[in-house]
């Protein structure tokens, strides 16, 4: 028999066993999937870098220098956050913890900001990344309020406003809210915050008495577009906190899986001036991202490459979405995804008029044709219709999952 909280988690579908992937070549029957946000575009130049460098060191056998993460390591990603993220003030070595990813580090924040005996919560603005309903809530058991902002005045200073007032109608409701956690740049949107928004969302927490937690995983997959203008992001570790707020309140999130395509890594950090302490990753992925971060000659290279092959595949997935009558958020420049709009396509007449319903219904199908996308409904979204393609796949699985997609919604 399993305890109430082991019966619970046991709900949770998890990924597990082996994976029937789409390949032109050898397994044309395979299922493309367009859920799982991973750069497959740098996958090659990652596994030569470490095939390259991989001299194992019998050191990595040891429980080594305890749970905080090597000083090497620690070292390397300060010298990286510095050069890269242009804090206000340098980002030390002590001020870096890290874990066995961003995952865990959401969770670790949530038992530690959060006591659910007490009605304590964290605030997020929707739509946004849908794991963090798991990730955040699934074995702390506390609080998730979510905002409406929607899906542009999310990076407005007008946001502070959508904030502020859920803030207090969660109090309202006896819910205390303990921190804001926000997208930097965002998922699904793929949009950055403007530092005047950052500063405004530091002011409000300061106001509050709350925490700002910015996921900042995505922070160097911004690519620049030349049809328009594009955004920068600007890290809030960028904006002096003197004045606005305690430093101790501001924490950024940050890992090797998404800009440098290492989710086998698991390896995630947290930046912040709080003494943190986790569980210490695994000591031969800790050397293997030293050594990466160490040569910021080949790091430089890397992003480049990264977001030239970003934005060509996002263009050609703009391309055949198009040809397809398919809409999707046409702003934004950052991360792997396109927020798409299927609200025309929702099988309503079947469902009642349902729309969340005939989302369910749409997304069956899809799963039956063989492509996976995130739904609206896992990220909050205020409207049924939305669903989440990631596009940094190789040509032939892009092509053919959109395909796919198309047969469905032409039925």
């Amino acid at each position: 028999m399993l305890s109430r909280r082991g019966a619970q988690w046991a709900t949770i579908d998890f990924a597990h066993g082996e994976q029937n992937s789409y390949n032109a070549a050898t397994n044309s029957n395979g299922i493309v999937s367009f859920a799982n946000a991973e750069n497959w575009l740098m996958h090659d130049d990652l596994a030569g870098f470490i095939n390259e460098h991989n001299d194992f060191d019998k050191r990595c056998c040891a429980y080594g220098e305890g749970y905080t993460g090597t000083l090497r390591l620690r070292r390397a990603m300060a010298a990286h956050l510095n050069a890269h993220f242009h804090p206000a003030n340098n980002i030390s070595p002590d001020e870096i913890t890290f874990a066995a990813g961003v995952t865990y580090l959401n969770e670790a924040s949530a038992l530690i900001l959060c006591d659910p005996d007490q009605n304590d919560a964290i605030m997020l603005g929707r739509p946004v990344y849908g794991a963090f309903a798991r990730d955040l809530a699934m074995r702390t058991n506390i609080h998730l309020e979510y905002v409406s902002v929607g899906d542009m005045d999310q990076f407005s200073p007008s946001c502070i406003t959508s904030f502020d007032a859920g803030f207090e109608a969660a109090k309202a409701r006896g819910i205390n809210i303990k921190a804001l956690m926000i997208c930097n740049p965002h998922n699904p949107l793929g949009r950055c915050y403007s530092h005047e928004t950052l500063v405004g969302l530091l002011r409000l927490c300061a106001s509050k008495g709350i925490h700002l937690i910015s996921d900042e995983i995505y922070a160097l997959s911004v690519y620049e577009r030349h049809d328009r203008e594009s955004e920068t992001f600007t890290s809030v570790r960028a904006i002096d906190p003197t004045g606005i707020i305690d430093s101790s309140q501001v924490h950024v999130l940050y890992g090797m899986s998404k800009d440098f395509g290492a989710g086998g890594m698991r390896l995630g950090c947290v930046i912040s001036q709080n003494e943190d302490r986790f569980s210490s990753p695994s000591q031969f992925s800790m050397d293997l991202a030293a050594k990466f971060l160490e040569d910021q000659e080949f790091v430089a290279k890397f992003l480049q490459r990264s977001h030239h092959r970003l934005l060509q595949s996002r263009l050609l997935a703009e391309d055949l979405l198009s040809r397809e009558g398919i809409g999707y958020s046409q702003k934004g420049n950052a991360g792997f995804f396109l927020w798409l709009d299927l609200s025309a396509f929702l099988p309503l007449h079947e469902t009642h008029g349902d729309g969340w319903a005939a989302q369910r219904l749409l997304t069956d199908r899809f799963s039956k044709a063989g492509v996976i996308m995130s739904t609206g409904a896992e990220y909050r979204a205020p409207s049924p219709g939305r669903f989440r393609l990631v596009f940094c796949v190789d040509p032939d699985t892009l092509r053919e999952g959109i395909k796919r997609i198309s047969r469905v919604l032409a039925r």
